[in-house]
């Protein structure tokens, strides 16, 4: 899914795109519920290698196909029920 559709779905009608690249979009939505980050990917493994490597600082992710968000364990499982995915979760360096 695109940054757009995966914003419609969680219920973001005005994604704030921050990176347009041929790598990766990513996007901040702003809700009552919260706010977070969604990024797309034009590659699965473009998105294992930005996940290493965002990893190392620690956090909580919704990955799925091609695309992961990225905001509070709380609001996680909240999108989970609307986009999929996996949570993952880990501690920083």
């Amino acid at each position: 899914m695109s940054v757009e559709q995966l914003a419609a779905k969680s219920g973001c009608v005005s994604p704030n795109v921050q990176i347009d690249a041929d790598e990766l979009r990513q996007a901040i939505c702003q809700t009552p519920r919260g706010r977070y980050t969604i990024t797309s990917f034009a590659t699965e493994k473009g998105k294992r290698d930005w996940l290493d490597s965002a990893q190392s600082y620690g956090g909580a992710y919704l990955v799925g196909n091609r695309w992961a968000v990225i905001a509070s364990p709380d609001l996680l499982s909240s999108l989970h029920g609307q986009l999929g995915g996996q949570m993952e979760t880990t501690q920083g360096h």
